[in-house]
């Protein structure tokens, strides 16, 4: 879920470095096997200075594609790299890799032809609330063509709407359609065709109840963890910008008043106001929507007491007190303890230790 915010971020700066006259590649993970680092869409900018934003691996394989990176921007021919993770004898670049699993990253000058305009579309893409794919073509599978081939890049809506598309043969859309309804990014091969068809899901709200000072390194946590997070407060003060500098949307309001809040399937709330009846208020509010998860700070009798009229189906979506059970104290560390919740709870686990894990950490490509 990081995905969506994280290259909307590599986006922004790599507006800045366009409107600065600076050069500037991308390189994408298309393709991985076995255990890796970042799953695929993960990005990592490289500007023509040496600057970096973004990652694709640990920390291992980012000085060698910023190095590959610096020559596509040079040269403008695009590169695939692939690296073998898993053979501690294979120290190649003095990598000294060892994740045990194979990545092929895809590098790309962001001045490519058609590349400016598709990449301000996708940033574009970005700041709305609605699902799409992009598909890029990063290989040419008939070596007996012998033609040049153009890397597109084309950015597809999804959805019951969905636009015609003419950029991409009819034919191989079609299929690339049946790889977006598998619901993971991944490269398919067809019709000639190397193609990565990246798919990218609004991320989840997090509409935090309180902005005090304790809320400041939650909000700077769930951002982080790549959740849209809203906070609400009816003190004007405490919504300062430079208070909540990673936060999507900061809203002065009441729990009685009209304001436009986020609340769907796919919104968690965690009430912190500080205040018994405002907590009430808002807990009133939320639960007569279908937000699957409901937070409450503080100790077990006052969150009781904040939801003692809830119908028991109503108490499934109810998380009180608030958190994992990680020993936490102070606000950084209620703020990770929250945040591990979140993450627990969206992606149907259980938390544990990753070593008493009997499956694969990540679910397949």
């Amino acid at each position: 879920m990081k995905h969506w915010q994280e290259t909307k971020r590599i986006l922004d700066r790599l507006a800045e470095l366009t409107a600065a006259g600076q050069g500037a590649a991308i390189a994408c993970v298309v393709r991985i096997s076995g255990s890796a680092y970042r799953r695929p869409g993960a990005r990592f900018l490289i500007a023509d200075d040496g600057s970096t934003l973004g990652g694709i691996s640990g920390g291992c394989l980012e000085e060698d594609v910023r190095q590959t990176g610096l020559g596509v921007i040079e040269t403008g021919e695009c590169r695939m790299l692939h690296y073998e993770t898993g053979n501690d004898d294979e120290a190649i670049w003095g990598l000294g890799l060892g994740c045990d699993g194979t990545v092929d990253i895809f590098v790309v000058s962001a001045a490519r032809p058609g590349y400016p305009k598709v990449l301000n579309q996708l940033r574009k893409m970005l700041d709305g609330n609605s699902p799409f794919a992009v598909i890029t073509i990063i290989g040419n599978t008939n070596s007996a063509n012998g033609a040049e081939f153009d890397n597109r890049i084309v950015v597809l809506k999804t959805g019951p709407d969905q636009p015609k598309c003419t950029e991409i043969d009819e034919e191989f859309l079609a299929l690339v359609r049946v790889a977006a309804k598998n619901g993971v990014s991944h490269t398919i091969e067809a019709k000639g065709m190397c193609a990565f068809v990246e798919l990218f899901e609004p991320p989840p709200y997090l509409v935090i109840c309180g902005a005090s000072d304790d809320a400041i390194p939650m909000v700077r946590s769930a951002a982080d963890a790549g959740f849209r997070v809203v906070v609400l407060d009816h003190r004007p003060a405490y919504l300062a910008s430079e208070r909540f500098p990673t936060a999507w949307q900061l809203i002065e309001t009441l729990p009685g008043d009209d304001a436009e809040i986020p609340a769907t399937a796919d919104t968690f709330v965690v009430l912190k106001t500080h205040n018994l009846t405002r907590d009430k208020e808002w807990a009133r509010r939320f639960l007569a929507t279908p937000v699957p998860y409901l937070g409450l700070l503080g100790p077990q009798a006052r969150c009781e007491e904040i939801v003692q009229e809830a119908t028991e189906h109503d108490r499934k979506r109810i998380f009180g007190p608030v958190g994992l059970d990680l020993g936490a104290e102070g606000p950084e560390q209620v703020g990770l303890s929250v945040v591990s919740e979140l993450l627990a709870v969206r992606s149907g686990r259980s938390p544990n230790h990753l070593k008493t894990r009997d499956a694969p950490i990540h679910d397949p490509a």
